[in-house]
């Protein structure tokens, strides 16, 4: 199983991303949301420029950011300065979407827009919403065709799922299964979002509520849909936004997604909403919780470090990570 990371692009994680390659992770993505991150080419090609065997790519793209050709040429300019190591991810744009105030694209949409993503990649001319559409770029540009790059789908259902079956795709997706199979037969990657206890560390210990504390958002901001269904902590929050005005409520739902928990999110971020929201553990759990999403057929998980102190997350994850192959059937059952 791959041992992969994400980012949120800050200015920094291109720094982050040269160390992800000296700790032996095999590929560094960043998420692609331009109202809150910083841009997403500029981080991917300065970490290109500076790294030679990690995969760089972007999860996800989505049709509603950019025009159909911007992002194609986007992914052909990134391709081209990460030769053989770039994968391309596309989403419905489920968070993205809602900055917007807009639904996230519909399933049908999204698969036609990978064939044409595809088609154009290969230096084709293709026919999109009544135009003849085509990346032109000279030899003088640096950029030739056709482009290499891997595709991957963001889904968490059956249509997602037989989206990137479809395509021959990858599928990113979260852990949602428990112990039982993975449900895609085919390479997919599931996001991991926590941090690793130091020995004796509390799990509502400031540097713990630190590094955690995007993840447990997450937790939030997913509502009856996600871990914390039920808990008087999504309760509150929820009606926290609701209590927002409508025109604005969409921009307040996702401040600071998955990067730093907003105003609002930090009222209710507990213990208790880190543990349940995220899967925080000390190195032995962790290593447990690897095992055991390797065991039920996962070929990759995507971990998330956050918080302020980045280098050491990825650090204290990948020993987590190595130490999976050492623990015992017990150890892996119980921890």
């Amino acid at each position: 199983m791959e041992i992969n990371c994400v980012f949120p692009p800050a200015l920094a994680t291109p720094d982050h991303i040269v160390l992800a390659e000296e700790l032996e992770y095999q590929r560094a993505w960043v998420y692609d949301v331009p109202v809150s991150y910083a841009d997403t080419g500029a981080t991917v090609a300065a970490a290109a420029a500076r790294t030679s065997t990690i995969r760089l790519g972007v999860s996800v793209f989505t049709p509603h950011l950019r025009h159909l050709t911007a992002n194609a040429a986007l992914i052909a300019h990134l391709a081209t300065v990460a030769p053989g190591r770039f994968d391309t991810g596309v989403g419905a744009g489920f968070t993205s979407s809602t900055y917007l105030g807009r639904k996230p694209s519909r399933w049908a949409y999204v698969e036609e827009y990978v064939l044409a993503l595809k088609e154009l990649l290969e230096g084709n001319e293709i026919e999109w919403e009544g135009k003849t559409l085509s990346l032109m770029h000279s030899p003088a540009s640096g950029i030739s065709y056709p482009i290499d790059t891997t595709f991957w789908i963001g889904a968490h259902g059956p249509k997602g799922f037989g989206v990137a079956q479809r395509l021959g795709a990858g599928v990113v997706t979260n852990p949602t299964h428990g112990d039982n199979p993975v449900p895609y037969d085919g390479a997919c990657n599931l996001t991991y979002y926590g941090t690793v206890l130091d020995d004796g560390e509390e799990i509502d210990a400031p540097r713990v509520l630190d590094a955690a504390g995007p993840g447990a958002s997450l937790a939030l901001h997913m509502g009856e849909h996600g871990p914390l269904a039920g808990m008087p902590e999504a309760i509150g929050y929820a009606a926290a936004i609701e209590s927002v005005p409508a025109n604005r409520r969409h921009l307040e739902l996702y401040r600071g997604h998955l990067i730093e928990p907003n105003a609002t999110d930090v009222k209710f971020i507990t213990g208790d909403v880190i543990r349940q929201g995220t899967m925080t553990g000390t190195r032995t759990e962790i290593a447990a919780i690897l095992q055991r999403l390797e065991d039920a057929g996962a070929s990759a998980v995507l971990y998330q470090p956050a918080g302020t102190d980045i280098p050491r997350e990825l650090k204290a994850f990948k020993e987590a990570a190595e130490l999976r192959h050492s623990l015992t059937t017990k150890e892996t059952q119980h921890a």
